[in-house]
């Protein structure tokens, strides 16, 4: 995250439960990111998701971090729903994500498995700009 860049509530969100973060594809920002979820969660009056929401968040985020080809910030936006809280990663990359078995002896390569096991699903889609959205929910 860059100091230009802080988070902000949607200002066409009116009930405010929408917070949009650009940050730089830098592995430094996950930390930040992660702090901003839990302080969010914790003003939604949410803390019990702030855990899983952390993870979820950080897991997607790695991922375009990694397979960016971009310098342009990646957009992270966390939005509570009726029933779900929504994270969404939307990036640059030109390719789309594909959950696949890590073996034994690889670093990686576990992280959308591990985001399908918590949100239950997670799903992608291009945009006419060239971007791509990675999104998870979890339920309230």
């Amino acid at each position: 995250m860059t100091s230009t860049d802080l988070p902000r509530l949607d200002t066409h969100d009116t009930q405010r439960r929408r917070l949009t973060m650009f940050v730089l594809p830098e592995p430094q920002c996950l930390r930040p990111v992660r702090h901003v979820v839990k302080a969010i969660l914790i003003h939604w009056e949410m803390a019990h998701l702030t855990d899983d929401a952390e993870l979820l968040t950080t897991e997607l985020l790695t991922n375009a971090i990694k397979h960016t080809d971009s310098e342009q910030p990646i957009r992270v936006t966390i939005a509570l729903e009726q029933r779900w809280l929504a994270i969404g990663i939307r990036d640059r990359s030109a390719s789309a994500p594909q959950a696949h078995r890590a073996t034994a002896c690889q670093e990686g390569g576990r992280g959308l498995l591990l985001v399908e096991s918590i949100a239950g699903a997670w799903a992608y889609r291009f945009h006419l700009d060239g971007t791509k959205t990675v999104s998870c929910r979890l339920p309230l």
